[in-house]
């Protein structure tokens, strides 16, 4: 019985280990366009955070696609103060960029109970405005939490 009940305790250990305490996902919820010149760029702009534990990273991939010419990814960071409203704070942790946008990690550190939460970013991407003349095209993009 006392070998039992030892048995029992660790592979109910090891299943608490491996499950995620958080199920945590990012969807996209808008889509923005860039126009420069006849050239124009369509990109994710807005997404969404659900089931969020407080000081995870959240991972969210950024694309783009263009009627002419776009690419590459020049710079990306925080827009403006970073996050909204006051009292809200995280910190970018890292970025990489894709052939056709940028994957991009950052975490809140605190939230407000009960109020939303919102990071903001610029990715800066090059456009050809279809006479060969090329410039760095800032695109918002905001990251909100859900309940």
């Amino acid at each position: 019985m006392k070998r039992a009940l030892v048995g029992a305790a660790i592979v109910l250990g090891m299943l608490a280990i491996v499950t995620p305490a958080s199920a945590q996902s990012v969807t996209r919820e808008s889509q923005c366009t860039e126009v420069f010149g006849n050239n124009k760029m369509t990109f994710d702009c807005g997404f969404n955070v659900r089931d969020y534990v407080m000081g995870t990273p959240i991972t969210f991939t950024m694309t783009f696609s263009c009627s002419g010419g776009c690419g590459p990814v020049n710079s990306m960071g925080m827009r403006g103060s970073g996050f909204t409203p006051p009292g809200v704070t995280g910190r970018m942790m890292g970025g990489k960029r894709l052939d056709n946008g940028v994957e991009m990690t950052f975490v809140f550190d605190t939230v407000k109970k009960n109020t939303p939460a919102n990071g903001h970013f610029n990715v800066n991407i090059s456009m050809d405005d279809g006479q060969g003349n090329w410039d760095a095209k800032p695109c918002k993009v905001n990251v909100h939490l859900k309940d």
